[in-house]
């Protein structure tokens, strides 16, 4: 057995993407609102017996692992790593590297090797020692030390640099990695004189780091962080996810903040399902990430999101994937970090406490202006109406409708009024997501619809009529796919039907017209057996009058043929009539 048959039997396509997308079953598959463009009506299929998935708003489909390369925009050799790893296969065979996979792979390499020299300066090196006390005095822990992999980089001009050098890695891929600059003296380090905290993927490979000012006093930026590079995108990211994963799957909850030490301090006291953002506004990317562990986000920031237009966008993205979003109000401190090391117990108590993201916003306006006053109503109004708009639940939408009216005074109709205004402000163009929201209805052709109802009932009880269609059927790809299934359903005699092995009878440039067909969510029909007797009769009839009024045209035109005879002109206006005459009985029976 491959590697990747191996991964394909241990991992359940179903329950895998269901970590992502909330499945509903939908007959023998399972559908859900497709993770790759937005929609409102569910369109996206997945398949346990197929182990593929399709979606008919985007045409976004394959297998698990094309799944996951087009969630996480990785290639393949990435995403067969990670399944490999959701699996615990251990891959037995090496790929050819393409000279991207090679790039990555080296840089990957370097802050490999820079992850354990910083952590070596600071555990074991005199030059670490300061770096050490200012870490012992933050009240970070040995553990956490080893457990987050933090270190020091040197106030030095290129020790690092220097390092990279001597294990083989050249000025190219050190630029390229980020951890150096290049200056009128060559090349000198990124990050100096920093308490460094490596940033890891959730498979904890370091990718970047994230570097802090040991001296608050020093007129250089506090935080500096790794620039974007082939393998490090700061919107892809969250600190300690690598760590705190599987305390998030079990509390099916992440707690979202905004530094590094804010997680560290909170993870040692015992708050695990924790991870950090850089500033408050949460990406797609991330919100993609945390669905792969958790439907609940509870933020945990030093800023106040309710005004931030950044982290409401964030907030938006969540919304829209369906995640339940909570705020904690802290007790003390302006951070987590010190929220937890003053008060723990009460620190706990309020992300216990943490409430709906939307009461938040409105409390929190309702504190910022007046609302006795009418212009303060305004405000509170002006800043509530995007919030109330954007709400993409009907249910929880309505029910802050009626919150927002109560809290001005205003009656409901006239927030809705207000809502209707708010929908495209003057002047503003709707945001890149927003354009391709509108979403036409599928159009499905009596061909593909009459496949997928061959698929979902009994098919030998269908062949005669399936027989009798396919000289008319004008796609040419399902008249290859419905003659090799008669063909097949012959052959295979009295035993079970099972369209994993039909499939594996078919060419290559046919599986994805077969995939859609089965995965098309035709179980409002196939559930009722009367209703699909009278479905399938119907489709059946329209493909029939396809095929009669193709017959019909060439007749006619053949009729206009000054070549031919006054007798054959005869018979073909006698069959003609009878094609017309056809095509009325159909119409009244259909």
């Amino acid at each position: 057995m491959s590697d990747i048959d191996e991964i394909k039997s241990k991992l359940d396509i179903v329950s895998y993407i269901g970590k992502t997308v909330p499945l509903k079953k939908a007959g023998r598959n399972f559908k859900g609102l497709c993770p790759f463009h937005k929609e409102k009506t569910p369109s996206f299929m997945v398949s346990p017996d197929r182990q593929s998935f399709h979606c008919f708003g985007c045409g976004a489909g394959g297998s698990i692992f094309d799944f996951v390369m087009k969630l996480h925009h990785v290639e393949f050799v990435d995403a067969l790593e990670e399944l490999a790893d959701e699996a615990g296969v251990k891959l037995t065979r090496s790929f050819d590297e393409s000279p991207q996979e090679k790039k990555k792979n080296i840089l990957l390499e370097i802050h490999e090797k820079a992850q354990e020299y910083y952590h070596y300066l600071l555990t074991k090196h005199r030059l670490g020692e300061k770096a050490m006390l200012y870490i012992k005095n933050r009240g970070i822990t040995d553990k956490s030390i080893a457990t987050f992999s933090i270190g020091y980089s040197p106030n030095s001009w290129d020790a690092l640099t220097k390092f990279l050098h001597k294990k083989g890695f050249s000025d190219d891929s050190i630029l390229t990695a980020g951890l150096a600059i290049s200056g009128n003296r060559g090349l000198y380090d990124r990050f100096r004189g920093r308490i460094m905290f490596p940033l890891r993927d959730v498979r904890g490979r370091t990718v970047g780091f994230s570097g802090r000012v040991l001296d608050p006093t020093v007129k250089e930026a506090k935080y500096i962080n790794t620039s974007e590079t082939p393998i490090y995108i700061k919107g892809n990211m969250l600190f300690g996810l690598d760590v705190t994963k599987d305390a998030v799957v079990r509390e099916n909850t992440i707690i979202i903040m905004e530094g590094e030490v804010d997680v560290i301090s909170s993870f040692q006291e015992g708050v695990g399902n924790v991870a950090a953002i850089k500033g408050s506004a949460l990406t797609e990317a991330q919100v993609h990430l945390m669905q792969r562990y958790c439907q609940r986000v509870i933020f945990c920031l030093d800023s106040d999101i309710a005004g931030d237009a950044a982290a409401r966008r964030g907030i938006e993205i969540a919304d829209e994937a369906g995640l339940d979003m909570r705020v904690v109000e802290l007790p003390a401190g302006k951070d987590p970090d010190e929220a937890v090391r003053m008060d723990p117990v009460g620190f706990k108590k309020a992300i216990r406490q943490a409430v709906p993201v939307y009461d938040y916003i409105l409390s929190s306006a309702m504190k910022r202006f007046d609302t006795i006053d009418p212009y303060g109503k305004k405000q509170a109004s002006d800043e509530l109406m995007p919030m109330l708009v954007k709400i993409s639940n009907p249910i929880i939408q309505s029910h802050y409708i009626k919150k927002v009216s109560q809290q001005l005074g205003v009656d409901e109709q006239t927030i809705l009024s207000a809502m209707k205004k708010t929908r495209l402000p003057v002047g503003r163009t709707p945001h890149k997501d927003e354009q391709t929201a509108v979403q036409k209805p599928e159009r499905v052709k009596p061909e593909e619809y009459l496949c997928s109802l061959v698929f979902a009932g009994e098919v030998r009880d269908l062949l005669p009529d399936i027989t009798r269609l396919l000289p008319g059927i004008s796609d040419t790809s399902i008249r290859r796919i419905l003659e090799s299934l008669a063909a097949w359903i012959h052959g295979i005699g009295d035993a079970a039907v099972d369209y994993g092995e039909f499939a594996k009878t078919l060419p290559s440039e046919l599986l994805s017209v077969f995939d859609q067909a089965y995965l098309r969510d035709v179980s409002d029909v196939s559930e009722d057996p009367d209703r699909f007797r009278a479905e399938w009769k119907k489709v059946v009839g329209e493909i029939t009058k396809q095929g009669i009024y193709a017959s019909l045209r060439e007749k006619t035109a053949r009729l206009h043929d000054p070549a031919i005879g006054e007798t054959e002109s005869e018979a073909i206006a006698q069959e003609i009539a009878q094609l017309t005459a056809q095509i009325q009985a159909l119409e009244k029976s259909l």
